[in-house]
C-alpha cells in the first residue's frame, strides 16, 4: 500500500493522523436508515468504476449497509476500512495489530464485521484493521484475505470484476489466442510472484498490486540495469507515501521492455526504491518489480487464478503492449 507523491504520480491521498482517529467509541450512532441495501447478485461480473489514480473501486456492503467505495488490491494481505465508515457503522474497537504499510509498520485498531459483499461475493465474520480515510483515499481496501483461492479477472476497459472459483487444477489445458499471455506464479496465501519476468532483459521477480498506479522496481534490479548503461532520470527524489505514515524515496528510470511470459510491455518509466513490501514478499535480496496499474491499465483484462497459480494477460493495444 504506497502513495508516491509527486506531479506525476499518486496512489493514496496520504496525511498525518493521530491515534484518537482510531478510538471508535461504542457510543457513535448505526448508519442512517437510507443506506441502499445490497441489491441482489446473479452474475459473476461486478461492475466497477476506475478512481482518480486508475484503480479499480467496487461497491461493497458492510453488515447490509452500503455503499461503500472499495478499492480492489492485489498487493495488500487483508482487508481495510475507514475510520469514517466504522465510525459510521458504530463498530466497536477490538484488538490492536500491526499494519505493514509502504514505509513503514504501524499498529491499527480492529473492527468485527458481521458480513462484508462486493457482487455477488459474500464473506462472513472478518475482522478487518481501520485506517483514517485522507489517508485511504477510499472507504477502504478488499485486500488477498477475501479473494485469495478464487479466480479474478480485471476487465479494465469494461470497469468489472470478475470473480469466480479457480479452475482446478483437473481441468484441461487451455488453447490462447494472439494476444494472450499465461504467466505461471508461485507463492502461499495470495502473495503470487512470476519468474518468467525480465526488465530490459535483466531477469526479475515480480508481482502484482493493483493498489498502486506506478510500477516500482528495487536497487538490486536497478544494479544490473546500470550494468547495461541505464541512468536515472536527473537528479530529483521522489516521496513514497504509506497509508501507515512515514515516508521513503525512489528515483525514475527509463526502461524500453519488461516482459512478463510472453507479454511485452514497452517504453515507459520504472520507480527505482527499496521499499519493505520487498521484504514482505521474501524479494528483498534479489532483483524484483511492482507492477502497478501504469502497465495493468495498457492490457485489455488480468486474470488472476489464486487456486492454480496463473496469471492469463490479454494485450490491449499492441502499440505500449504486445504478446511476443
Amino acid at each position: 500500500m504506497n502513495v508516491i507523491r509527486s506531479s506525476q504520480y499518486s496512489r493514496r491521498s496520504v496525511l498525518s493522523w493521530g491515534a484518537a482517529a482510531l478510538a471508535l467509541a461504542a457510543g457513535m450512532g448505526k448508519a442512517d436508515a437510507t443506506d441502499t441495501p445490497a441489491p441482489p447478485v446473479d452474475s459473476d461480473s461486478i461492475q466497477g468504476v476506475s478512481d482518480a489514480n486508475q484503480r479499480l473501486t467496487l461497491e461493497t456492503y458492510i453488515d447490509g449497509h452500503g455503499p461503500f467505495r472499495f478499492v480492489v488490491d492485489t498487493g495488500a494481505d487483508q482487508t481495510i476500512i475507514s475510520d469514517d465508515v466504522a465510525l459510521k457503522l458504530g463498530l466497536l474497537a477490538g484488538d490492536q495489530v500491526i499494519v505493514q504499510g509502504i514505509s513503514r509498520s504501524s499498529p491499527a485498531q480492529t473492527v468485527q464485521l458481521t458480513k462484508l459483499s462486493f457482487g455477488h461475493v459474500t464473506i462472513d465474520s472478518l475482522r478487518v484493521p481501520v485506517l483514517p480515510s485522507k489517508w485511504l483515499g477510499a472507504d477502504g481496501y478488499l485486500g488477498l484475505d477475501v479473494i485469495d483461492g478464487r479466480r479474478v479477472i480485471f476487465d479494465f476497459q469494461n470497469d468489472t470484476l470478475i470473480v469466480t472459483d479457480s479452475r482446478g487444477a483437473s481441468e484441461p489445458a487451455r488453447w490462447l489466442s494472439a494476444d494472450q499471455a499465461l504467466v505461471r506464479a508461485s507463492g502461499a496465501h495470495g502473495r503470487l510472484t512470476a519468474v518468467n519476468c525480465r526488465v530490459d532483459g535483466v531477469h526479475a521477480h515480480a508481482f502484482i498490486d493493483s493498489g498502486a498506479q506506478a510500477s516500482i522496481a528495487n536497487t538490486h534490479l536497478f544494479a544490473r540495469l546500470q550494468e547495461m548503461g541505464k541512468s536515472y532520470i536527473g537528479d530529483f527524489v521522489i516521496p513514497i507515501v504509506g497509508v501507515t505514515g512515514g515516508e521513503a524515496h525512489g528515483r525514475l528510470t527509463r526502461i524500453s521492455s519488461i516482459q512478463l511470459g510472453t507479454l511485452d510491455f514497452t517504453n515507459s518509466t520504472l520507480v527505482i526504491s527499496d521499499l519493505p513490501v520487498f521484504d514482505v514478499w521474501g524479494l528483498a535480496d534479489r532483483p524484483a518489480i511492482l507492477i502497478g496499474m501504469n502497465f495493468l491499465r495498457k492490457t485489455s483484462s488480468l486474470s488472476i487464478d489464486y487456486g492454480t497459480k496463473e496469471l492469463l494477460i490479454k494485450v490491449a493495444n499492441v502499440g505500449i503492449a504486445r504478446a511476443i
